[in-house]
């Protein structure tokens, strides 16, 4: 009968390993259908299509991974289990790498400069596409401007109808230009500028996926650790039979 130990092994690499699978392949579906969704959408950045392949290369990877530890785990092959423990190695290495490269490039490049570029050029050249991003950003974040309204007073413009509260998604006409001319008067528009909500944003964001992260790695670090001591225990406990069988058969 095989020791309890391997049993216990057995099970839980069997079950952590399927968990694995079904988020592999839910990270590889969103993945690929995000990745269609940019196709559509000529503006996306290279940096949105280096984050979905890194996502898309995690997600195969951690399937392969995940298939090799169910199938070493069930059919108790040593090979198996090293390869699937070398697998989680990698995948822990690159996510690693990628976590450092990314805190840095998020420490040298700021969103402040990358904003208000985009404040001055809506404010100095007509653009329909960056008007719209200004108007809908002012509008889901309750902010106005990059640092805030006094951006359109520096540049004598007026305060736009996206910086008062319920006044843009309400369409063209009169309830409209009614809404933003007491806006106006009255000084209810926002106060806040963008640059620092959607700072406070991106903090809380990141705050969230390093924990996610840790947690996703730890997991990781467990199956890596199990599956090696199931491999190393599954060839203690051949190589002890073997002895047991040489013995008896010398006796």
């Amino acid at each position: 009968m095989k020791p309890i130990s391997i049993r216990c092994m057995k099970f839980f690499l069997t079950l952590l390993n399927i968990l694995f699978i079904l988020f592999g392949l839910a990270l590889i579906a969103v993945t690929v259908m995000n990745m269609r969704e940019h196709k559509l959408r000529p503006e996306q950045s290279t940096v949105s299509r280096g984050v979905l392949s890194f996502l898309l290369t995690v997600g195969l990877a951690l399937l392969v991974a995940a298939v090799l530890g169910c199938v070493g785990a069930l059919r108790e092959n040593v090979k198996l289990l090293y390869a699937h423990a070398c697998f989680f190695i990698f995948l822990i290495l690159l996510e690693g790498a990628v976590a450092l490269g990314g805190a840095l490039v998020s420490t040298w490049v700021g969103t402040g400069n990358s904003l208000r570029g985009h404040f001055y050029k809506n404010a100095t050249v007509e653009d329909h596409t960056n008007q719209a991003f200004w108007d809908r950003t002012q509008a889901e974040n309750q902010c106005c401007g990059v640092d805030g309204p006094r951006d359109y007073k520096s540049l004598h413009l007026e305060i736009p109808v996206s910086c008062c509260p319920q006044g843009y998604p309400i369409k063209e006409g009169g309830a409209r230009k009614h809404l933003h001319a007491s806006c106006i008067s009255e000084r209810t528009y926002y106060v806040r500028g963008c640059e620092n909500v959607l700072l406070h944003k991106k903090a809380y964001k990141g705050n969230i996926i390093i924990v996610s992260g840790v947690v996703f790695v730890m997991f990781e670090i467990l199956s890596e650790s199990l599956a090696i001591w199931m491999a190393r225990t599954i060839k203690s406990e051949r190589k002890r039979l073997q002895q047991n069988l040489q013995a008896h058969f010398e006796s």
